[in-house]
């Protein structure tokens, strides 16, 4: 079982990167003035860090499960029902956080791997059609890679022997492994469908389930898991594996970004640059994200103590923050809060009072720094104050 407590910052900043959903035009929104020397940063770092200096032995890894994620498609880019992300931990897989496969008997991440090893770098998704539980289908996807052929042929065969259900078909993918297995639980009723086949190291991995039809139409759910292995295969045509050998060589920022990422706390995980397709896979609802990255030409974001987006300029970033804020304040479990004074753009939130706990529902601001929109999560609204003071001086000036 991940461990989602342990990473709650993280995944909030990870989150945060979800938010979102005439002959003449308009002059351009101008851009925030903020005096940096009244900014308080309480005791963060405001000066850029030289990130391959706390390279830790799997962050080539990382790096690598976000390239492959680069090159996988959302549920929502195959089925447009699938506007809600299902997915609120960590995406990328590597040997130190690896996968587990639905419908198995493994009782956990550490017992799979030790059942099917060789785990290299992968990326998981998820999309549901409604926000709430047996209400609608829901589907999750992984693509996985091994260290080898033989390693990514042994989990095909050995997921065939583990997956619980009956065989059955995926139109098109006549090798493609399929389990059906038909769930019956207190208050519910689904269908569930798991098939994955493999293309050299990788294992290409699909987990549908199906709470509503009555009957259950089979094929219909092999038709969405088609269109999936469809579109996967078809993106996976763009990614370049890094040689196993070379996964420490990998250089982990982008541009500088990174560096100017304010740093992640201590044991907590390290931080990461997604280029636009990965940080598709960071939205709540990818339905209003992807028209709101593409409208402000977001092409990448790096995440760790602070969460830091680069757009096309100045005038993009503040239509981002707008949309970004906008989306965050549709979250139910949020309601504003009050932004440091001396930073009057900024959009903060704290959760609902007596309804959500602080690791749950950590205090959010955001602003924008010339062509950056900035984002922090903190313990307490004045340490996200901090944070985003310290991530503002990182970024003031930058290009």
């Amino acid at each position: 079982m991940r461990k989602v407590r342990a990473y709650s910052a993280f995944c909030a900043l990870v989150i945060l990167l979800s938010a979102c959903g005439g002959t003449t035009e308009p002059a351009p929104p101008a851009e925030p003035r903020v005096d940096v020397s009244r900014l308080d940063s309480g005791n963060y770092p405001t000066t850029p860090a030289d990130v391959e200096r706390t390279r830790s032995p799997l962050a080539g890894a990382v790096r690598e499960s976000i390239m492959i994620g680069a090159a996988s498609p959302l549920p929502y880019e195959y089925d447009h029902r699938f506007v809600y992300n299902s997915l609120q931990v960590g995406r990328e897989l590597t040997a130190d956080d690896p996968p587990w496969y639905p419908g198995t008997d493994f009782k956990d991440t550490q017992e799979a791997l030790a059942a099917i090893p060789g785990v290299v770098a992968g990326w998981m998704a998820a999309g549901a059609r409604r926000n709430n539980m047996f209400t609608g289908r829901d589907i999750a996807t992984m693509v996985v890679r091994f260290t080898d052929n033989d390693h990514a042929r042994f989990a095909y065969d050995e997921l065939a022997r583990r997956t619980k259900g009956e065989p059955g078909e995926i139109p098109g993918y006549s090798d493609a492994r399929v389990r059906v297995a038909l769930i019956n639980g207190s208050f519910y009723r689904q269908q569930d469908m798991r098939a994955w086949l493999i293309r050299g190291d990788l294992l290409i991995h699909a987990a549908l389930s199906d709470p509503v039809s009555i009957p259950f139409d089979t094929a219909a759910n092999a038709d969405i898991v088609k269109r999936f292995f469809d579109k996967q295969l078809a993106m996976l045509e763009t990614y370049s594996p890094t040689p196993v050998a070379e996964l420490d060589k990998v250089p982990l920022d982008v541009d500088g970004l990174l560096s100017r990422t304010l740093p992640a706390d201590r044991g907590r995980p390290f931080g990461a640059v997604y280029p636009r397709q990965a940080l598709f896979h960071l939205a709540n609802r990818p339905d209003r994200m992807a028209p709101a990255i593409a409208d402000a030409d977001v092409d990448y974001s790096a995440v760790a103590g602070g969460s830091v987006y680069r757009t096309r300029d100045a005038a993009a970033a503040i239509r981002y923050l707008a949309a970004k804020a906008a989306d965050v304040a549709t979250n139910s479990k949020y309601e504003p809060m009050e932004r440091p004074s001396t930073m009057p753009d900024a959009r903060c939130y704290n959760a609902k009072p007596g309804q959500y706990i602080i690791l749950d529902v950590p205090p959010i601001c955001l602003t924008t720094v010339g062509r950056y929109v900035i984002g922090s999560v903190g313990a307490n609204p004045q340490d996200t104050h901090q944070r985003l003071a310290a991530q503002y001086k990182l970024l003031a000036g930058y290009p």
